[in-house]
């Protein structure tokens, strides 16, 4: 087996973190509920039930799933409107696409947001994505990693994980990948990085793929 490239999402290949903290936002106004900055901050790299139950025990009167399905599909209609493409990003994807390099997404959020990721990519470059509703336990976690190695037939330590979030760097060095972190929102990995990098803009594609063996 050979190694494969794993993408988070949010922060990673595009930047819709201020989506989700305006929606929560709008959503929090809307049923009259205290959610300030630092809630939307502490909810980066979070499971989405985290900030659901949040808003519940706020005084949210729908249910867990209701309101992430409410937040989730607005970010969703977002990003299919207009991609927020972080630096490199969209380059790198297309690079991958034409090298048929093993690659898929691995995202805490929900299938939707997924979708609208899958379908704004490059054709061929994301083969699939792992997002909340795929797995009983969503990053930290190492299983959302681990299920997308195993779909892609790949070698968990020859393969290379893309995050920038603490949450997602110890899910996806948990899941055995190699991490190359993203310093969109932390100054530095919590975990051992093999590499730290700004942005995807920093990658270069070919010496990635000769990294992957």
């Amino acid at each position: 087996m050979t190694g494969a490239l794993l993408f988070d999402m949010d922060g990673t290949l595009i930047d819709s973190e201020p989506m989700w903290h305006d929606e929560m936002r709008v959503f929090a106004r809307r049923h009259r509920i205290e959610w300030t900055a630092d809630d939307a901050h502490w909810t980066t790299g979070r499971p989405m039930v985290d900030w659901a139950e949040r808003m519940r025990e706020r005084g949210v009167t729908m249910d867990t799933t209701s309101v992430i399905a409410t937040v989730a599909g607005a970010v969703a209609e977002l990003v299919r409107d207009e991609v927020p493409w972080l630096p490199g990003s969209l380059a790198l994807l297309e690079r991958v696409a034409a090298a048929g390099i093993p690659a898929a997404l691995i995202t805490n959020a929900s299938a939707a947001n997924a979708q609208a990721m899958l379908e704004a990519a490059p054709e061929g470059a994301l083969r699939f994505a792992v997002s909340a509703d795929d797995v009983e336990r969503s990053k930290p976690d190492p299983e959302p990693y681990a299920l997308a190695i195993r779909r892609l037939g790949a070698d968990a330590s020859a393969s290379i994980a893309f995050e920038d979030s603490g949450s997602g760097a110890r899910s996806a060095t948990a899941a055995g990948a190699r991490l190359w972190f993203l310093t969109t929102q932390l100054i530095a990995s919590p975990v051992p990085a093999e590499r730290t990098i700004a942005t995807l803009a920093d990658v270069d594609p070919d010496e990635l793929f000769a990294a992957l063996g």
